[in-house]
């Protein structure tokens, strides 16, 4: 029987976010919440989750949404536009193999510099997740993986594409574990996002066929949001179809007998 990790991304994102994340955790649909401390209201995020120490919290570090919060001199051309905002997902992919030893540096200090504001706050992190699942890169898979030794997280979200259970992946295999056991990752990763054109009963179906841990990975949405941003590429219409998804998804699973 497969075990579970049910986990609220983008929390920090906005305080409504946060509200329904803490909702969710509290009529026991989510598990975990990830925590972007590059928004305004990271803040607000880690006072409300303090309260709740059943709950798994973590940092979702951040290259390619919202702004750098290091405050280093040199703000990096391949990293930022002219406004010194991240350039988004696609361009870290294409430039990450391009990156040079000084782009590397300022990337380590930027990561260390979000994962200060939550360690400021009294908080350790219990694990680590990145924004567009940066760290499959390898050149920042070695920075993140660095980063919770030196933190002691427990966990690490799987970085092997290969691990995602989507609808598209025909080489499914479960994530492998790193020899010198400094953390764990989940065998298996399944965002609701990628699901959305399964059924309810489909998407529990793939995860009874799995055994190990698998991380189903959601972004939650309130039905308003003023504070939303507005320039914000996965608006919040479809975040509450996951929300919807993973309330009716949970309650069959519990059904099953899945989750006590």
């Amino acid at each position: 029987m497969p075990k579970l990790i049910i986990t609220a991304d983008d929390c920090g994102l906005t305080e409504a976010i946060n509200q329904e994340a803490g909702e969710l955790h509290q009529r026991g649909y989510i598990s975990a919440a990830s925590v972007m401390t590059n928004y305004p209201a990271y803040e607000h995020a880690l006072a409300l989750f303090r309260a709740r120490p059943e709950l798994d919290l973590g940092i979702h570090l951040s290259l390619t949404d919202g702004h750098p919060v290091s405050g280093q001199n040199e703000p990096h051309p391949h990293l930022l536009d002219e406004d010194f905002s991240f350039r988004g997902n696609l361009s870290l992919y294409m430039r990450s193999h391009f990156f040079s030893a000084s782009a590397a540096a300022w990337i380590r200090n930027e990561l260390d510099a979000q994962l200060r504001r939550f360690t400021d706050a009294g908080l350790a992190p219990r694990h680590i997740s990145t924004h567009h699942h940066f760290h499959s890169i390898p050149l920042l898979r070695r920075i993140v993986h660095e980063m919770a030794k030196e933190h002691r997280v427990i966990w690490v979200r799987a970085h092997d594409f290969r691990a995602n259970v989507s609808p598209h992946n025909f080489l499914l295999r479960r994530q492998r574990q790193l020899e010198n056991g400094a953390f764990n990752m989940p065998d298996y990763v399944m965002a609701i996002q990628a699901c959305m054109n399964l059924s309810v009963a489909d998407f529990c179906a793939r995860i009874t066929r799995l055994s190990g841990t698998i991380e189903i990975v959601v972004h939650p949405a309130p039905r308003d949001d003023p504070d939303f941003p507005a320039d914000w590429h996965y608006g919040i219409a479809p975040r509450r179809a996951e929300t919807r998804f993973l309330i009716q998804a949970i309650d069959r699973l519990r059904d099953l007998g899945i989750i006590g």
